[in-house]
């Protein structure tokens, strides 16, 4: 059977799905939440629930808070024919079966489902556990492999199947023989009561027999524990191994070292934010200042205007007092005189105040020269820095690959060591009457010190001959190993220039802490010279200029409010001249009061008018009011940068999030820390199980091992021999038990002997045993040891499980039965090495079966080498 495809329509928390599948090996990936498990659900819909069923079961196919029909269309091939089935359920229940020359629908459809598929409806045809019959075996649910088989309603199947390949067995004849000869045996061996004599051969036989069993079963598992460590010393190897590949370390590294920049900018966001504000200030008062120039040139201008008018008024009038005219001048000479040197001193005061503005102006220009210079001086020694860092640098082959490349060298030469050392024999001399040993070069052996021998070796032996010593096993390979791997590693030490590959790791990091360090230098060097340090020396050649325009003669800049407040005063004293000039006039006498009034009135009114006008005149020439209003616009554009300035380097500081800065830095400190903790415990670790090894021996275990073997294989042959003569009395039971034992393998044949190349690729020199009735896996026996299924690790029953459904799946197939197996999730709990077998596994079962694999971890199964179809 090969399903085609799938298409579901808002079926419970699906709300649609089109899927194609191949005929081998398909892979259907989707998030957690995705609907791969409902796809599942819906497949065992179509086929084995009843489209008119009802039910809680049903029910649950509804879609997730809203009312619809769920809809199943499944394509699928069986028997060379291609049928597609489409069942509607709940609302306007349907169902249709198509094929090519024809059709059905209705309950005519779950009738010939049935013949299809070889099930059967329950009562209600609802329940899908008791109506899948052995799809149940092979399609598994999410969470359902470690927990072995149940074959449920599917045992007829597949005892259907293995009936087909078994036959029957048969053996009652040669029981009976076997029952006679047995009898004749009986009184050597046996009491009346067919118990076995204390002096019996067989009994003395069967307990030496036991002797040396147990002793090889304390050697084997002293063996099997030596393996293990070797097998943990390798794991731990891995380990450290993954984290170098992965670069763990330099990724954690690298992350706080930009968590570090990025507190660093954060620090630079401030005091420009800082420096925004200060500039903000400046340009406030800068407005204040024209905006205030402006309002007093519009004030005296009002002025000046009232002045005229009110001049125009008072000379109509002086007409009638002519006579007074004399008296009147004498008058206004004199206060003319006094205000004449008002308005000279306030001449005066507004030039020098001119004077201190332009020398406020060299002071800013001085401030700005002395800070590019300041700028321009570091950027200077940082490029010198980074000159000389350059320089500095010294030149070596040596890199990350050739790092990894002498710590592999080094690794393998320390391997080879170890394996040499465990399995190369120890010899060690203990001569008589100060009689000497010497190898075969004339050297001298010393009494009682331990020679490890890799190779053959020759000693001669003073008074007695010599001794040949050639090791066993692979010493020689390992010796010849060994050499390949010193070799290699001191080419490797030669090549980069060290001594060993903790020194080119440290010259590695020296390199990268250079790197680093010129990383810092050439930010430094931006901040200080952002366009250069040509741009910079430009931009403080042009503020030189700009000060070498002023004069020795200007005012210095701390004078210039002392200025402003001359020019206030000299305003002052000019209005004060004029009250004065009108007091004068009216003591020219009462009688000529009115006349002198007039006159003094007339002339003061002129001589404002004027005097307005004149300086109206001055103060236009030195700054025009069009130049005014210019000076308030530039003010407020300037205000409003240093506002618009302060607004982005607020908004820059605040979008920074100095929090998360903070707290992405100390994330990746704490992560550079325990990335460090890890690869010191693993290699403390690794370093501890290498000195365990040194000190133990396999070459000693594995001798005692196989001599044990042939003295276990001896007795055995004589147990056996006893045990034919003492067990003829007993034979006819003990032939009927073999027979009973040899039938159920005959049973379990088929499907053990389907599991066993999986089992090779996943569990090598291993085997199931299977209950003979039920077929539920009993145990796994593997290294020599028989372990309970159940209490197997996760990951080895789901491995287990999902080769012994596989090769049920075959026995099916072969008893023609339709079969598929499609796994939900089914190896969640399987570590990377075993999933790389598991891999070869689902390859291999494709080849004569559809596997489809449901999962929510596509790169566990990226290089599985099947199409991918995601939800």
């Amino acid at each position: 059977m090969y399903l085609r495809s799938l298409k579901v329509r808002d079926f419970a928390g699906l709300d649609a799905a089109d899927l194609e599948f191949d005929e081998g090996l398909n892979v259907v990936v989707g998030d957690n939440e995705a609907g791969k498990s409902t796809l599942l659900a819906a497949l065992r819909a179509a086929f084995f629930v009843r489209h008119r069923a009802s039910g809680e079961n049903v029910k649950a196919l509804a879609p997730y808070g809203r009312t619809a029909r769920p809809d199943v269309s499944v394509a699928f091939a069986l028997d060379g024919v291609d049928y597609r089935l489409t069942k509607g359920f709940l609302q306007r229940a349907e169902a249709v079966l198509e094929w090519p020359g024809g059709r059905l629908e209705g309950d005519a459809v779950e009738e010939r489902l049935v013949e299809l598929l070889g099930f059967a409806h329950g009562a209600r045809g609802s329940k899908i556990d008791e109506n899948q019959g052995a799809f149940g075996l092979l399609w598994v649910e999410q969470g359902n492999a470690p927990a072995g088989l149940d074959l449920g309603v599917g045992r007829h199947a597949v005892t259907a199947s293995l009936e087909g390949e078994v036959g029957q067995i048969l053996g009652g004849e040669r029981g009976r023989r076997l029952l006679v000869a047995a009898k004749a045996l009986q009184d050597r061996f046996f009491t009346g009561t067919l118990r076995v004599k204390a002096d019996s051969p067989l009994k003395l036989a069967e307990d030496a027999l036991e002797a040396l069993r147990s002793e090889r079963s304390e050697r084997v598992a002293a063996l099997a524990e030596y393996e293990e460590r070797i097998e943990k010393l390798s794991d731990r190897r891995a380990r450290l191994a993954s984290y170098e590949r992965d670069d763990v370390r330099g990724r954690a590294e690298t992350a706080l070292a930009k968590a570090e920049e990025a507190a660093r900018a954060l620090d630079g966001a401030r005091r420009d934010l800082d420096e925004a504000e200060r500039g903000v200030k400046r340009a406030e008062a800068a407005f204040d200042a024209a905006a205030a120039r402006a309002s007093a040139r519009r004030n005296r201008r009002s002025q000046a205007a009232d002045a005229a008018v009110r001049t125009e008024a008072l000379a109509g009038r002086l007409a009638e007092l002519a006579e007074d005219a004399a008296a009147r001048a004498t008058a206004r000479e004199s206060a003319q005189a006094a205000l004449d040197e008002a308005r000279a001193r306030l001449a005066a005061a507004e030039t020098a105040a001119g004077a201190g503005r332009r020398a406020a102006e060299r002071v800013r220009l001085a401030e700005d020269a002395q800070r590019l210079r300041r700028d321009l001086a570091t950027a200077r020694e940082l490029a010198e820095r980074l000159r000389a860092l350059a320089e500095g640098a010294p030149a070596s082959s040596i890199d990350e690959r050739a790092v990894k490349a002498l710590e592999a060298a080094e690794r393998e030469r320390r391997e080879a060591e170890i394996r040499l050392s465990v399995a190369a024999p120890v010899v060690v001399f203990a001569p008589r009457d100060g009689r000497t040993i010497k190898r075969a070069d004339g050297e001298a052996v010393a009494a009682g010190a331990e020679i490890r021998v890799g190779e053959a070796a020759e000693f001669a032996l003073e008074g007695f001959g010599s001794l040949s010593v050639r090791p066993g096993g692979s010493a020689g390979e390992l010796a010849a190993t060994l050499r390949s791997a010193r070799a290699r590693e001191a080419e490797l030490l030669h090549a980069g220039g060290v001594v060993s590959a903790a020194e080119a790791r440290a010259m590695l990091a020296k390199g990268e802490e250079r790197a680093r360090e010129a990383a810092s230098l050439r930010a430094d060097l931006a901040r200080a010279a952002p366009n250069g340090i040509d741009a910079l020396a430009h931009s403080l050649d042009d503020v030189s200029r700009k000060l070498a325009a002023f004069g020795e003669e200007e005012v210095a800049a701390g004078d210039r409010d002392a200025l402003e407040q001359a020019l206030r005063a000299a305003r002052e004293r000019l209005a004060r001249a004029e009250a004065v000039r009108e007091a004068a006039g009216s003591a020219a006498g009462a009688a000529d009061l009115a006349l002198a009034r007039a006159e003094s009135d007339v002339a003061h009114a002129r001589e404002t008018a004027e005097g307005l006008a004149a300086a109206l005149r001055v103060e236009e020439g030195e700054r025009t009011d069009a130049a005014l209003d210019e000076d308030v616009a530039a003010a407020d554009v300037e205000r409003q940068g240093e506002r618009g300035l302060l607004s982005a380097r607020r908004h820059a500081f605040e979008k920074a999030d100095p929090d998360a800065v903070r707290l992405e830095r100390d994330r990746a400190a704490k992560v550079v820390t325990e990335t460090a903790r890890t690869l010191t415990e693993l290699m403390r670790e690794a370093s501890a199980l290498e000195g365990e090894l040194r000190v133990q021996g396999a070459a000693s275990l594995g001798e005692h091992v196989e001599r044990l073997d042939g003295e276990i294989a001896s007795a055995e042959a004589e147990v056996a021999r006893l045990r034919l003569e003492a067990d003829a009395s007993r034979l006819l039971h003990e032939t009927l038990s073999a027979a009973q034992s040899d039938a159920r393998e005959h049973w379990l044949g088929p499907i053990k002997s389907r599991v066993a190349p999986y089992l090779r690729l996943i569990q090598p020199e291993s085997e199931i045993a299977f209950h003979d009735e039920s077929l539920e896996i009993r145990s796994l026996q593997r290294h020599g040891r028989e372990e309970e299924f159940r209490r197997l690790s996760h990951g080895a029953r789901e491995q287990i499980a999902v080769v012994t459904r596989i090769a049920l799946a075959e026995v099916l197939k072969n008893g023609g039965h339709p079969a598929a197996v499609i796994l939900d999730d089914a190896l969640v709990n399987t570590d990377e090495k075993r999933l790389a077998r598991m891999h070869l596994v689902l390859r291999r079962a494709a080849e004569r079966l559809q596997v489809i694999v449901l999962t929510c971890r596509e790169r566990d199964f990226r290089d599985l080498g099947a199409p991918i179809r995601r939800l």
